[in-house]
C-alpha cells in the first residue's frame, strides 16, 4: 500500500501498493483509503492484511510500514524518515475470504513500541507544517521477506486489505497482482534473495 499526501490536504491515493499496479485498485478499497489520514490517525488504528501464496510463510518484520516526508526549498530539504516492521498473524477463516485457492491472509499491525515511533514521526512533520513547511509525505507497506516451504513459481502474487479503524471490517484494496513484475529485475531479485526455504 503506497499513499502520497501534501500538507495539509491529503491526496488521492497514488498507487494502492508500492507492489501493485494502480489499476488494480478496487474502488471501496479507493475510498478506505482516501478516509485515512495519515498524520491524525492513531499509527495503533492503522491494520492492513496481505494475501500471500500459501507456498510463502510470513512471520513478524517479513511486512514493514514506512512513513516518510520531503519538504523545504531545494537547497535545504526537510526529511522525515521512519520504517517499521509489522507484526502479522494468520487471518481466520471467514474473517476475510482469499481471492483465490492457495492463497494465505495475514493482519499486519504495529507493536506498541513501533507505533510510538509512527506517532514521533506524524509528531515531527505536523511540527513542520506547523513552521510553514510544504513537502509531499508517503505512507506504504511492502512485503519484504518470508521464507517457502516449497520454491516459488515466476510469480508472487499479492493481495492487499486496509482497515482504517477498529470499528470497521477490512477492504479490499487490491488483488493479486504479481509483485515481482512490478518491481522490476533488480528489485525482485533482491525480493527472492529474502525468500528463504524455512527452516533453513
Amino acid at each position: 500500500m503506497h499513499h502520497n499526501f501534501t500538507l495539509p490536504a491529503l491526496l488521492s491515493l497514488a498507487c494502492a501498493l508500492t507492489l501493485s499496479a494502480c489499476a488494480s485498485v478496487n474502488p471501496a478499497g479507493l475510498m478506505a483509503a482516501s478516509r485515512l489520514d495519515p498524520l491524525n490517525t492513531a499509527p495503533t488504528e492503522i491494520a492492513v492484511a496481505v494475501g500471500v501464496p500459501d507456498t510463502l510463510r510470513l512471520a513478524n518484520g517479513d511486512v514493514q510500514l514506512y512513513m516518510g516526508f520531503k519538504g523545504g526549498s531545494a537547497t535545504s530539504t526537510v526529511i522525515v524518515e521512519e520504517t517499521v516492521p509489522l507484526q502479522v498473524s494468520p487471518v481466520t477463516a471467514g474473517e476475510l475470504q482469499p481471492n483465490a485457492d492457495g492463497e494465505l491472509i495475514y493482519a499486519a499491525r504495529l507493536a506498541p513500541e513501533d507505533a510510538a515511533r509512527i506517532a514521533r514521526a506524524q509528531a515531527e512533520i505536523k511540527q513542520l507544517r506547523a513552521r510553514g513547511i510544504e513537502g509531499q509525505g508517503t505512507l506504504s507497506v511492502a512485503v519484504t521477506g518470508g521464507c517457502l516451504v516449497e520454491p516459488l513459481l515466476d510469480t508472487l502474487l499479492i493481495s492487499t486489505w486496509l482497515q482504517t479503524s477498529p470499528e470497521d471490517g477490512f477492504v479490499s484494496l487490491t488483488r493479486q497482482q504479481d509483485v515481482f513484475r512490478v518491481l522490476g529485475e533488480s528489485d525482485a531479485a533482491a525480493l527472492r534473495s529474502q525468500l528463504v526455504p524455512c527452516g533453513a
